[in-house]
Order: structure tokens, then sequence, then C-alpha cells
């Protein structure tokens, strides 16, 4: 059986990883990459580190508006997909890329697995929030993370018999490559020691297109940096925002590149916190017992700030640096978070496996009636 996978992003690459050579194994699998992160610290790096095979098809899409870059990949990916001519094709979550398969593979009646199905933030003014759902409705089999997931299908009247909760990716990739990320013995930043810090990222269109939420995010994380040091790996795209706005940072914010997949490990592993507006972080830091404090107003991943381990905090600056000083303040409450338990699944990639030999064997015995 062959198997298309196709993704575009360092999320999906990280969170595939445990994935990608299982489906090597077990089946004809061609690895498609529409290059939607083009930057090396954004991309390629994550290949090399984590000894993943390179890509069959790299589209070299780029940075575009969203309707340009994904019609862009819509038009090389179904060029492939006619030639290669597979029995299923795999996305993954909420970028432009699995919207661009999902599409393409729906056109083509192409059966398409959806992994990270079910997800929902009920933001629609975010293009992930879009994305998802409209891969979910194009999907044959759909692999969510959790029963709230599942539920959530269930009420968009999607079949129960094509869902499958399976876990996450994300929590099996944290857990196996931070050890790695610990016997390479990564070097931290100079000056910093465990828990010294907090870790930031931002990203999300909703907090970098709006120069306002913007504006109030870095001023949080100035307030913030006077209290603990902050180290901003800073999204290039972040980064051209702020310099187009004059939006400058205090010193006492350590503003450094996009990093590989195990330096950042090794950071988050060692940070005090992380605060954040990514969606794969929250489970990367819930993975490694790191409390995520959300820079949004919703968040998809509601299993964890239910159960105590994440926090929202939305992007306004006041509530911000009120919540984060309270934290710093009384450090009890870090550590609540941090011995929060997660009943969670750590064998993903083989019961993903599991599931698609299951139902394309159901199909064929279907078929032949």
């Amino acid at each position: 059986m062959k198997i298309c996978t196709i993704l575009g992003t360092r999320p999906e690459i990280t969170k595939l990883s445990p994935l990608i050579p299982l489906l090597d194994q077990e089946f004809d699998h061609v690895l498609i990459h529409t290059g939607q992160h083009y930057d090396y610290n954004m991309d390629a790096i994550f290949f090399e580190e984590l000894n993943l095979r390179k890509p069959d098809y790299q589209l070299n899409v780029g940075s575009k508006s969203h309707a340009e870059q994904t019609a862009e990949m819509m038009v090389k990916i179904e060029k492939i997909l006619l030639e290669e001519k597979p029995d299923w094709i795999i996305v993954f979550a909420d970028p432009n890329t699995p919207i661009a398969g999902a599409l393409v593979a729906s056109k083509l009646n192409i059966p398409l697995i959806h992994l990270e199905a079910g997800c929902r933030s009920f933001n629609k003014f975010m293009p992930e929030e879009i994305n998802r759902i409209v891969c979910d409705h194009c999907a044959d089999l759909l692999l969510a993370p959790n029963e709230i997931a599942r539920n959530n299908l269930l009420r968009e009247g999607i079949n129960d018999e094509k869902i499958h909760v399976v876990g996450s990716t994300a929590i099996e990739s944290s857990r196996r490559n931070v050890v790695l990320a610990r016997l390479k013995n990564r070097p931290l930043i100079t000056g910093l020691t465990k828990d010294s810090f907090v870790l930031a990222t931002i990203h999300r269109a909703e907090n970098t297109n709006n120069i306002l939420v913007l504006k109030e995010l870095t001023e949080a994380l100035s307030e913030i940096s006077k209290i603990i040091p902050v180290v901003w790996s800073i999204h290039p795209r972040t980064r051209k925002l702020l310099e187009q706005n004059n939006i400058n940072l205090p010193q006492t914010i350590l503003v450094i590149e996009p990093q590989g997949y195990l330096n950042f490990l090794n950071l988050l592993d060692c940070s005090l916190f992380v605060m954040s507006d990514s969606g794969g972080i929250q489970e990367e830091a819930a993975a490694l017992n790191i409390p995520c404090l959300i820079l949004r107003n919703e968040t998809e991943w509601t299993y964890l700030t239910d159960a105590g381990k994440n926090l929202i905090l939305g992007t306004k600056k006041e509530k911000i640096v009120s919540v984060v000083k309270d934290l710093l303040q009384d450090r009890d409450k870090i550590k609540k978070m941090k011995v929060v338990q997660l009943n969670l699944n750590s064998n993903v990639s083989q019961e993903i496996i599991k599931v698609i030999k299951n139902v394309s064997n159901l199909s064929k015995t279907v078929s032949t009636r």
C-alpha cells in the first residue's frame, strides 16, 4: 500500500518524527515537503537533528499570502499525486500545508487521513481553526488526540466510524527527543541555569498582524524581564514586524534566533516556565512538566488547561504581568502545575500504524464483497 505524507512546517516535522520511520518501514511511503517553513533554523535542521530521511519532493513554496501559498501548494501537490497515485494521503494539524493537501485529495478522490483531528479553539478568526475544520470534513479517517477532540467531531456530524482516538504524537516526540537533547549535553545560553529564566515565543498571525496586540505582548515581556530574565526565541516574521513598527526591546530580554529542535527542547526543559502562543509548545511543555502560559484568549488543548497543567493569559499586558508576578512571588503555584499528572499514551505512532492497517484491511474486505 502506498501512503503519501504531506508536511511543511516545524511543528509537523517534529510531531511526525516518531511516525515517519514507521511509515517508511510498513508502507510504500512518499514524503512531500511543501517548504512552508523555509528558513534553515525553522526547517532543515530538524530533519538533520532527528535523523529523518530527506523528503522525496521539496516544493520550496516559501513565504506568500495565505491564498498564494495555499494555491501554489495545491498546484504542485496535484501534479505529484497524479503521478504517484497513492492509496492514502496523510496531513497533520492546522497550517496551510494540510489544507492544501486535503483539498487536492478531496478533488482527486484519494482517501485522506487527518492526524490531530478534532482540536478546536472555537475562534474562527484564526486561520488555523478554519484549516482544521476543513481538513476534518474532507477526511476519511480522523485520528484524534483525545476524547475531547472526538466529541468535537461528533458534534459536527462526522461519522463515529471514521474517528479513532490515538493520542498525541507531540507528547511522544517530546519525551523521546528530550532524552537525546540531554544526552548531547547541549549548552544553555551563557549565564543561564535551570529554572533561572522564562522562555518566550510569539508567532501567530492574530498576535503579530495586530500591532496593538504585539505591542501589548512586547511590553508585558519587557515588564517581566525586569524581574526574571526572558529568553525570546524570535520568529523571523515577528522580528521583521517589530523592526517595521519601531518596537524596541530592552536589554533585559535576551533575543535569540529560532533554535534547532534539540536546542529548543533543552531550553524548554531548563526554563522555569514558557510563555507562548504556539499550539505545539503547549504540548511539548506539558510532556516535560514545564508550565506553559498561553498568550492567547483560547486554546485547542483544553485538556491541559482543564487539568491545571497550562494557563491561558490572554494578550493584555496588565493581566499577563499580574499573573506572572503572582507566580514568581508564590512559586509553589508553579510547582503544583509541574506535578500535575497526565495519563497520556507514549506509543502513539504504533497505534496510528495499527489503525491505518486495520481500516485499510476492512476497506479491502468490504470492496471485495
